[in-house]
């Protein structure tokens, strides 16, 4: 099938005629004596590669590259040249050519060069796909949340990613820990480089070292040409390594040397490989402990942690909850069709009340299933939810009546607060450890919400003082 479409070029009808016995065979075949005429085929048709004289009648040949490659800059251009045309095939080349062929042809050549043009432009392609995919699946652009603890998260983010320290982010499953690494590129001097991830946990001890740093041909049995590895794809990019913690100490000890060194060396290799990479580091584990435990290396902690960033639980920024669901709502409504545009006051208020054990991911999750098996309603209702939702709820159940989400996320709130005030006899500093937050963020919920000494008084005979 002839799914790629060539156009010739050429203002010499035995130079044409050549062309096209060529690769007529294979492709579909365009012809033009001169830029004129073939700017009206590129205009109307689906040009996948050009192939363009040098010397041109009316417009020199390397004006019209200029002018093809201004207005599609994805067209791959092959130039026909003399032999004797060598500086005007410089100039041609740095005009955005992408190869040139000299009169007269070698066939065989002529076909690989046309061949590895429309390959490099498909996978251009693809590439750009993919980019968009990814750009959908992490919308960085739309990072959804105004929590305290996420809001200070953010800050030191933005802090950090114009800098090549080396970030770690830490924070529960689910809670968005690649979308924060992919915002650290984003807003990088890097943001035009590889995103490089590489989930540590998904790739086999005996393979992490070869899929890192490469290696050579002829390093082991199958190893029948040198391979790239990750820090090759991220070149002057960024590797984000997801739950670090999952590394082999094998590979731990060749991960510090590339942090110390900014240098590595391909399996079965002896050459030194420079690498400017920036390393993103991302766990749910506490590496401390691990640290303690001797699973983890000490060094290589203290390198990997130079800015720390901790991403909160959903369960200690309910308040995001709405805005999160909101979104998935909308993002999952255009995806699979849905008319499930809005959530359920009731609904909502057992989605403020879950614990969330999964965090973000378990709420998308709940969205996109809501959406695909309610798709035909127009609002997710209290019993479109699952068991889970309906049972064991952490307080009584709110006022009766109409509220305003607001006022349902600020009561859900007020009952938390008390409850851990009450718990913690009314020390501030203790409370603010069981919720997770600190004590000048609790002060601040306390005046939000009116929350008065009486409310949480303590029933033991003596009360703790506040520390100062």
């Amino acid at each position: 099938m002839k799914n790629k479409h060539l156009l010739i070029v050429d203002d010499e009808a035995s130079t044409r005629e050549s062309l096209r016995m060529v690769f007529e065979k294979d492709y579909a075949v365009s012809l033009a004596t001169s830029a004129a005429e073939a700017r009206q085929i590129v205009a109307r048709s689906n040009i996948d590669l050009v192939l363009l004289d040098i010397i041109m009648p009316d417009v020199d040949g390397i004006t019209f590259l200029h002018e093809l490659h201004t207005e599609y800059p994805d067209l791959p251009v092959v130039m026909i040249s003399a032999a004797s045309s060598v500086k005007r095939v410089v100039e041609a080349m740095k005009e955005g050519a992408w190869d040139y062929v000299t009169k007269p042809f070698d066939v065989a050549e002529l076909r690989h060069i046309v061949s590895r043009a429309l390959e490099n432009s498909r996978l251009r392609r693809k590439l750009h796909e993919l980019q968009c995919e990814v750009a959908e699946e992490f919308p960085v652009d739309r990072i959804v949340g105004n929590a305290p603890l996420f809001a200070q998260a953010l800050q030191v983010v933005r802090k950090a990613a114009s800098t090549d320290s080396t970030i770690l982010i830490i924070g529960e499953s689910g809670t968005g820990k690649e979308l924060i690494a992919r915002l650290v590129h984003r807003l990088s001097p890097r943001r035009d480089e590889p995103f490089v991830p590489v989930h540590c946990g998904a790739i086999p001890e005996q393979l992490m070292e070869s899929e890192l740093f490469g290696y050579e041909k002829g390093a082991f049995t199958g190893a029948d040409r040198r391979k790239p590895g990750r820090f090759d794809m991220a070149g002057s990019g960024t590797i984000f390594f997801d739950e670090i913690s999952e590394t082999p100490h094998s590979a731990q000890v060749k991960l510090l040397r590339v942090l110390q060194e900014r240098e590595f060396v391909r399996v079965g290799g002896s050459e030194v490989v420079r690498t400017d990479a920036r390393i993103v580091a991302a766990t749910a584990q506490n590496l401390e402990k691990l640290v303690e435990q001797g699973r983890f290396r000490r060094d290589l902690f203290y390198r990997l942690s130079v800015v720390p960033v901790r991403l909160p639980p959903l369960r200690n920024r309910r308040e995001d909850i709405p805005l999160l669901a909101q979104y998935f709502l909308n993002y999952f409504g255009r995806k699979v069709g849905s008319r499930l545009s809005s959530i359920d006051r009731d609904a909502m208020r057992l989605l403020l009340r879950y614990d969330w054990p999964g965090n973000i991911r378990e709420l998308r999750n709940l969205i996109e299933r809501m959406a695909v098996l309610h798709r035909d309603q127009d609002m997710l209702q209290p019993e479109f939810l699952p068991e889970e939702f309906h049972v064991q709820n952490l307080f009584a159940p709110l006022h009766a009546g109409t509220f305003t989400l607001e006022e349902a996320v600020n009561d859900f709130e007020r009952h938390l607060v008390i409850d851990a005030l009450k718990k913690a006899g009314g020390v501030q500093t203790r409370a603010a450890e069981l919720l997770g937050t600190t004590r000048r963020i609790l002060k601040y919920r306390i005046e939000k919400l009116n929350i008065q000494p009486q409310d949480f008084r303590p029933t033991v005979s003596s009360p703790q003082k506040e520390r100062p």
